[in-house]
């Protein structure tokens, strides 16, 4: 049961004084002409409470000042990692400003730290690899009541996370191909992640498409990977490319594979993989010297890795071009 809408804020007292201590943060910073994330004026922050029998989770989000009711707008769901929250992703990120530039909304669920102490979405269990049931189910549901109070393209509703983000915004691609045009995993794994490697990604694949049912589709999707990164191993990010290649029936082996460079930043290699009409399904980064980061991420974060190329805007690049058919 999800609880209605509310003009105000649903969030505790203590996580509004954390978000607007990071808005402050952050205008500080940009005061000083340091480049952080911060909201453009006129936008709206928006907060809100989901709960279903799986549990309770808030969340915060961003509509951006060119949203007009009435009129459909893409819709980004973004997914924090361990040790993070849902204000440090967007901090991290820069999504909301991305919002407010690009013309979308933009919603960060919270775990919970009673569901996992760590933050961490809960993506090795079970009961969480499935349509309906756990935190699938709650960020499912959270996406949709987003959807009830703002007008949302149904074609352009994308999922994006990191690290444990990362694997459950995959496991959100698979469990709802229906509501989720394309998907973003950055530092993530593939479904039912194999941390052993013993599994091959075709069975994964085979195990996605039997989670998917009548439901199955080709969904387009964008991975980052930094090759450096000693959480996730880099090796992880062909498993992701090879579970969405058998998803969409096309061949595991990248048809393009190009070199790039970040001015004075990192060198990265884009792997593209392509349908039998030339269309862009899979694409791939592999970040040169890249540890467990988001790149193109503010340095104010831990986790932030400025020199890498820019994870946000290349994301929603690709998600513009992968509309829900």
């Amino acid at each position: 049961m999800s609880e209605p809408p509310s003009d105000r804020p649903a969030r505790p007292p203590r996580r509004r004084r954390m978000f607007a201590l990071v808005l402050a943060v952050s205008a500080a910073l940009a005061s000083i002409a340091v480049p952080a994330p911060a909201h453009a004026a006129g936008g709206t922050v928006f907060y809100g409470v989901y709960a279903n029998l799986a549990g309770v989770r808030d969340y915060h989000g961003y509509v951006p000042s060119s949203y007009r009711p009435g009129t459909p707008m893409p819709l980004l769901v973004a997914l924090h990692g361990c040790t993070e929250n849902d204000v440090g992703f967007d901090v991290l990120s820069g999504w909301s400003a991305e919002a407010e530039a690009r013309g979308f909304i933009v919603v960060f669920p919270d775990q919970s730290n009673l569901a996992n102490p760590a933050g961490c979405w809960n993506w090795f269990l079970p009961t969480n690899q499935h349509r309906g049931w756990g935190e699938p189910s709650l960020i499912a549901g959270i996406t949709n009541q987003v959807r009830s109070q703002y007008t949302v393209d149904a074609r352009r509703i994308y999922t994006t996370g990191v690290s444990a983000g990362g694997v459950m915004t995959n496991i959100m691609a698979v469990t709802y191909p229906d509501i989720f045009a394309a998907t973003s995993i950055l530092a993530g794994c593939e479904y039912e992640c194999d941390v052993l490697q013993l599994r091959t990604p075709q069975q994964s694949g085979r195990d996605a498409l039997t989670e998917m049912g009548s439901r199955a589709r080709a969904v387009p999707a964008i991975i980052f990977q930094g090759t450096a990164d000693i959480v996730v191993p880099p090796s992880t990010a062909y498993r992701i490319a090879g579970q969405w290649a058998y998803v969409d029936g096309i061949d595991a082996v990248a048809d393009d594979n190009t070199r790039g460079q970040v001015p004075n930043g990192r060198s990265y290699t884009h792997l593209t993989y392509r349908s039998a009409t030339g269309a862009s399904l899979i694409e791939q980064y592999m970040i040169d010297g890249a540890g467990h980061v988001y790149p193109g991420g503010c340095w104010c974060s831990l986790y932030g890795d400025p020199s890498g190329p820019d994870a946000t805007g290349i994301t929603w690049d690709f998600f513009l071009a992968h509309p829900k058919p």
